[in-house]
């Protein structure tokens, strides 16, 4: 049974803090990997998806290379997502106050990709506003963290973990939706991708 009292609230903020910097982490990686593959930074943005678009009139090839790339980061995102979030029962210090996913098995490519989308929205709304704070900080950028953490600059440092807690908040909610955004893509008929 989960409480609702203050210390189960700030036992949940810390368990999406965790989540969140755990995110943070394997995007990470998977992002460096992808980068040294590629020499195209993976960052999960749906502004790229809007950069593959505006591409198509001048440079069809690199616009629609710039959304399937897009598409495809969306999938890390969502598979990343799925994963922690079936898992985060194991993965959280505080395991009384989570709620057990409802994440069924069997995911379709396009469920995932809406999954991702909505995700990547979200982290293009949490940049803009990270840098309203006067920060370089991106949804895929837990490098800065721990070099604020190494160098004593607690300002980045403060804003870093905030946006992890955002982050793991924000991935946890979309992907324990799955479920749903699974139903709708069946009454769209376009689950069959």
């Amino acid at each position: 049974m989960v409480e609702h009292g203050i210390t189960t609230k700030v036992e949940l903020g810390i368990n999406r803090m965790v989540l969140g910097i755990l995110f943070l982490i394997l995007f990470g990686t998977v992002g460096g990997i992808v980068t040294l593959l590629f020499s195209i930074p993976l960052r999960g943005d749906i502004s790229d998806l809007g950069t593959g678009f505006m591409a198509i009139g001048t440079d069809p090839l690199t616009g629609f290379g710039l959304i399937v790339y897009w598409a495809l980061s969306t999938l890390i995102i969502a598979g990343i997502a799925l994963v922690i979030a079936g898992k985060k029962k194991l993965l959280v210090p505080f395991k009384r106050v989570e709620k057990d996913s409802d994440i069924p098995k069997g995911v379709t490519v396009v469920t995932a990709i809406v999954l991702g989308a909505i995700i990547s929205f979200l982290f293009f709304l949490v940049n803009r506003l990270l840098a309203i704070f006067g920060t370089d900080l991106s949804a895929s950028d837990v490098v800065k963290i721990g070099n604020a953490l190494l160098a004593g600059d607690f300002t980045t440092l403060f804003i870093g973990i905030i946006f992890a807690t955002i982050v793991g908040t924000i991935f946890v909610f979309v992907a324990d939706r799955e479920k749903d955004v699974k139903e709708l893509t069946e009454k769209a008929k376009i689950d069959k991708f």
